[in-house]
């Protein structure tokens, strides 16, 4: 096996255009969704739709005297989030950390009536995640309550349910305390709600554990534990039958066990199956098959075999090693984590999960190279694993963030601080235990998750020493799923290791903090059996389309020389950053990446962050976090060029800033390139400006110093001798028109689809306006909707649910959903003393195959 990590072994697929494979992965789901409702026993519906709404609280000290406040109440679809509805306000309790946005108490009601065949059925209800501090009830009988906001929960409606009338379904969520949490999170029911019809034999909740300890290429060993629930009133023999199905529909394998489950039992039946030729999933070929599950009962009434339940679960076959000394193995190859951190917010979707939008994003970051996402610092959506198994993204699933204390400092020395009265810290010793094993269960069959993450900076394990909950959380975690290692992300290594913190986590993630990124060396010489890979490194800061030419870090000790003598963009705000890759905490974006890629025991990084997200801002006026490779609006920065020159292979050029400076004629202006080409050769209206290639002082990127003037700036890249790019900037005049392009121009009726509609200021020449802030008004026209708009400035306070949206340096975007119907969305958008722009989106029904 190689000893050093190579980029040819990161080599991307043969791409397809990304409209077209979002709209299979879609078409894919629905079919799917299809499928299963229409062959199974088992009766799954999503039940998103149909909701009604009260803001804050409802008077009466009962629930039957709530329900009797009838004020107040509107329609809505879940998922929902009704923090993101705003506004901005600098005296909102949020602060920085919420991004200024209100946080508060609501409620939801549904009203349902049950078929009369489920009349002697069991039936669950599961909420994927509720911003926080939940408490559900059912007809006026209360289930129970959940603190935590991200955790994935569901409860047993059975005993309180009216067969023959009306039911009323009843939320109330509280995230009046704010800040909630270091970053926006959301308030409402904020993902997806699932009602579950069964008989009262049926597979438990996340009931099958799938792994494959032996793996050949001639067959791999599948070995099935499956939780058997028997709610009836006697015990039952059942037959349990096991199909592997692969990706064309074929049952390739199957297994069958019969036993004997008592009524009120929960039984867990283990079985083994060979599974002849596997094809392996990896990031680069996400092959996965399918484990039907099968419950097969007498039905004594008939003197025949029913099929009681059948539960569907999606697996993948790969084989891990974690090896101190050289990194990541997946099914035998090297492999790094070519990584990023994700927060859960959809920009101006705000916490509310569109999975359309979710898949998006994935996309973005799979065209850049990435393999790989640390959800920080929580359970994602189950929807995110489901697109990382089938899209192909290794998964560092976390559990929470800081435990019950923050940091503090005493004689300027970091140390333990106080201990947080707000968010998840005031509830984690009474559910820590029952959040953390929902969390596995729920995940644990994903191929994409390849470790547990049990925590993130956490001041009283690494500073203070408390190791008992790591030791009761990492045993928890052995115990439900012995097949993937515990880890946890650590700033501020050095105390971590002297607690005796990092020496108890199977693998050890390092954050940025406490200049952990300095210490790879250092530490893999002390502990040589120590995993180690970059958890949150680096955290460089860019604001799109700003520059400055003077170097800006918070940890000036790591600062890297200024750019040139002067400033050259004196103009730039002081609230945004650069994008140089000259802004950050400690450590940029190619010393970082220098680093991993070069010491072959660093497993790879996961950067802070992929996108930027609403919150951790710094201070009023910003309201965003400006560490993403991504704007808030899915418009790539210069950074994301710089990993997609890194971590991909096929041919490209991208030249920074752009070529729109009045004023600065004459100026030297640093002009970069990032590229994966041998050579590049820089052109100012027509003139040559040299060639360039890869320095020992410039490894990363390629740099011309040049004296503005205005025109055509042109980059010609090279490999092999052969010319395989080109990129051209012109220098704009003022902003005399705009466009209105959607990225896709088809959707498909009652799908949950959209389209991204980029608003894109022009001169009369047609070339962008790099600084240009346009106020736009967009109206939306036939079966569709506004979902949202935004301009990806960290400093705008307008709402995302206006339709009024000013350009950020000359872009900004209003997203648009499909109603239901049939037809043609026709987007119209206008500024003054500019001509109309319009764009047409076409609604076709769903086929019904």
């Amino acid at each position: 096996m190689p000893t050093q990590h190579t980029m040819s072994q990161h080599t991307m697929p043969q791409r397809i255009s990304y409209a077209r494979k979002l709209l299979l992965a879609v078409l894919f789901c629905i079919l799917t969704a299809s499928a299963e409702a229409k062959d199974s026993p088992r009766d799954r519906v999503n039940f998103d739709r149909g909701w009604s709404f009260h803001h804050g609280e409802l008077d009466g000290d009962t629930i039957e005297q709530k329900r009797l406040d009838q004020t107040g109440w509107i329609p809505v679809d879940l998922p929902h989030d009704f923090g993101i509805e705003g506004p901005f306000d600098k005296a909102n309790p949020s602060g920085g950390p919420g991004g200024y946005l209100p946080g508060g108490i609501g409620w939801y009601r549904k009203s349902f009536n049950l078929p009369k065949e489920a009349s002697d059925k069991y039936v669950s209800i599961c909420f994927d995640g509720v911003y926080m501090n939940s408490e559900v009830w059912i007809n006026g009988h209360s289930l129970g309550v959940r603190p935590y906001g991200y955790i994935s929960f569901h409860y047993d409606l059975t005993p309180y349910l009216n067969p023959n009338g009306e039911n009323v379904l009843e939320v109330r969520v509280d995230n009046a305390k704010q800040p909630s949490s270091r970053w926006y999170t959301g308030t409402g029911i904020y993902r997806h709600v699932w009602l579950t019809t069964t008989n009262k034999i049926h597979v438990a909740q996340w009931g099958p554990q799938i792994a494959t300890p032996n793996i050949t290429a001639t067959a791999a060993d599948v070995s099935i534990n499956t939780s058997v629930d028997n709610t009836g009133d006697s015990a039952t023999s059942v037959e349990v039958n096991q199909q592997i199905i692969d990706d064309d529909g074929n049952i390739i394998a199957s297994g069958t066990d019969t036993v004997l489950v008592d009524a009120g039992e929960t039984k867990i039946i283990s079985q083994t199956i060979s599974l002849p030729a596997p094809e392996l999933w990896s990031p680069q070929s996400p092959n996965l098959y399918v484990m039907k599950t099968e419950l097969v009962c007498d039905d004594s009434s008939r003197g025949t075999k029913q099929v009681a339940d059948q539960y569907e679960t999606t697996f993948g076959v790969r084989e891990m090693r974690f090896d101190p000394n050289e990194g990541f193995f997946l099914n035998g190859e090297s492999m790094l984590f070519l990584g990023v951190c994700n927060h859960d917010d959809l920009g101006p979707l705000g916490g509310a999960l569109w999975n359309d939008a979710l898949e998006r994003r994935l996309w973005m970051l799979k065209e850049m190279g990435c393999n790989a996402i640390r959800t920080a610092h929580n359970p994602p959506p189950p929807e995110l694993l489901d697109m990382c198994d089938r899209i192909g993204f290794l998964v560092v699933n976390e559990t929470f963030d800081k435990w019950r204390f923050g940091w503090g400092f005493e004689d300027g020395k970091l140390v333990c601080g106080r201990r947080s009265k707000q968010g998840y810290a005031s509830h984690i010793d009474q559910w820590q235990e029952i959040d953390l094993t929902d969390h596995l269960m729920r995940d644990r069959n994903h191929p994409s998750v390849i470790m547990w993450s049990i925590g993130n900076e956490l001041p009283e394990a690494q500073k203070h020493g408390e190791l008992e909950t790591v030791k009761r959380m990492s045993d928890l975690c052995h115990q439900l799923d012995p097949t993937r290692p515990v880890t946890a992300g650590c700033n501020f290594i050095a105390g971590a290791n002297e607690s005796g913190f990092a020496e108890m986590l199977d693998l050890v993630g390092y954050n940025g903090g406490g200049r952990s990124c300095y210490q790879y060396e250092a530490d893999h010489e002390q502990f040589p059996d120590r995993f180690i890979y970059a958890s949150e490194v680096p955290h460089t800061l860019q604001t799109r389309g700003e520059y400055r030419t003077h170097t800006r870090y918070r940890e000036k000790q790591t600062q890297p020389p200024h750019l040139t003598p002067e400033e050259v963009f004196t103009e730039t705000h002081g609230r945004y950053e650069s994008s140089y890759d000259n802004a950050g905490v400690r450590i940029s974006a190619r010393d970082s990446w220098r680093l991993t890629k070069t010491l072959p025991f660093v497993a790879g990084e996961f950067r802070w962050t992929g996108f930027d997200y609403i919150g951790e801002s710094g201070g009023w006026p910003r309201v965003l976090g400006n560490f993403g490779i991504i704007d808030l609006c899915n418009f790539p920065k210069d950074t994301y060029y710089f990993y997609q020159s890194q971590w991909t292979d096929e041919p490209m050029v991208h030249l920074l800033p752009h070529w729109t400076w009045p004023g600065k004629e004459g100026n030297t202006i640093p002009v970069w390139c990032y590229t994966n080409c041998d050579s590049v050769e820089l052109f100012l209206n027509g003139q040559s400006l040299g060639t360039r290639g890869f320095t020992a002082e410039n490894d990363m990127h390629m740099q011309w110093l040049v004296p503005y003037q205005p025109g055509e700036l042109k980059a010609v890249a090279t490999k092999d001798g052969e010319i395989v790019r080109t990129a051209v900037t012109h220098t704009a005049g003022d902003p005399h028109s705009f466009s209105a392009t959607p990225d896709r121009t088809e959707l498909d009726a009652n799908s949950r689809q959209m389209s991204y509609v980029t608003l894109r200021v022009l001169d009369a020449q047609g070339n962008f306006v790099p600084h240009a802030a346009t106020k736009i008004t967009v109206n939306v026209e036939g079966p569709g909707r506004l979902l949202a708009t935004g301009n990806g400035d960290p400093m705008s306070h307008e709402s995302f649910q206006s339709n009024v949206i000013t350009t950020f340096n000359g872009l900004a975007l209003a997203i648009v959903a499909e109603t239901g119907d049939p037809g043609d969305i026709v987007l119209t958008a206008t500024a003054d003393d500019m001509p109309t722009a319009k764009c047409q989106i076409s609604v076709t029904a769903a086929d019904p195959r």
